[in-house]
């Protein structure tokens, strides 16, 4: 039977074989080529992150003098009566001093949080949780002439993260609870949460609040973007940096666009396998308190 072509030569084998060394080293070149990039923006990253904590001091510190002078100011002896809004024009310059200081912390925490290093262990959320609130309810004590706000949680598990950006996690979270209030009502939040079946924890953090507006329970998360800038002060970076954090730990993040009579934010974290199961017990509300 003839055949149509022609078995391979030693001439065509040695140039397939030519043709295969050919790309490998081709491939090898790329490969050296990737390598030497990834290395170059892991270098220009750390110098980066480097620059921004020189920064931020060298911003600080002037900024520290000029509210201490403000603070002086009000207790400067000019005479009586005072200059018409002197009192004013000082408190303006403390002010705008803390707000920068705040952006300026905002910045260095969105800008350094994706490569500080993790210290992965068991974190108990509910002690967590507690120690957080307590802190931001001794604040409010503190800046008076508003009322106390009231804070409930559920029995929250174990997960397994970091605990220095879980704390920041919450503290943005629960600040940002606290903050979008109407002007005389009580500010209202519950966190809660339930395992999933992929080993995942979901959080979720509800408040009885001002809520999101129509169409931005994603836009929320953005760099720089602020769902009620005419009526409440902020950087428009702390759910960008809560967003980070959550990446960082292997979740995700988002906002219920469902939940009406406030808003409602939630995470997912990786599950710590404990045989204690929930820890904490915590004051549970009666949900007709969050109910549209």
């Amino acid at each position: 039977m003839p055949h149509n072509a022609d078995p391979p030569t030693a001439a065509g084998t040695d140039c397939a074989a030519d043709d295969v060394y050919a790309e490998l080293e081709r491939q090898r070149r790329r490969n050296a080529d990737l390598e030497r990039t990834i290395l170059q923006l892991t270098r220009s990253v750390r110098d980066l992150e480097t620059f921004s904590w020189e920064i931020s001091h060298d911003l600080k510190a002037p900024l520290m003098g000029i509210s201490g002078y403000a603070q002086l100011l009000t207790h400067l002896d000019v005479g009586w009566p005072r200059p018409a809004e002197f009192d004013e024009f000082a408190a303006e310059i403390t002010q705008g001093a803390n707000r920068m200081a705040r952006l300026i912390d905002d910045v260095l925490a969105y800008s350094t949080v994706r490569g500080a290093a993790l210290r992965m262990t068991t974190i108990d959320l509910g002690a967590l949780v507690d120690d957080v609130v307590a802190d931001r309810t001794a604040e409010a004590a503190l800046l008076g002439g508003q009322p106390a706000p009231h804070i409930t949680r559920d029995a929250l598990p174990a997960v397994h993260g970091d605990h220095g950006m879980l704390r920041r996690l919450f503290e943005n979270l629960l600040g940002n609870a606290l903050k979008y209030v109407r002007p005389g009502e009580t500010p209202r939040v519950h966190v809660s949460a339930r395992a999933g079946g992929d080993g995942a924890v979901r959080v979720e953090v509800t408040d009885a609040g001002v809520g999101i507006p129509e169409g931005q329970h994603e836009a929320i998360f953005g760099e720089l973007h602020r769902a009620h800038p005419d009526a409440y002060e902020g950087t428009g970076l702390g759910l960008a940096i809560c967003r980070r954090i959550v990446q960082r730990l292997g979740g995700a993040i988002g906002a219920d666009p469902r939940f009406r009579g406030g808003a409602r934010v939630w995470f997912t974290l990786a599950a710590e396998a404990a045989e204690g199961g929930p820890t904490g017990t915590g004051q549970v509300p009666v949900a007709a308190e969050f109910a549209a």
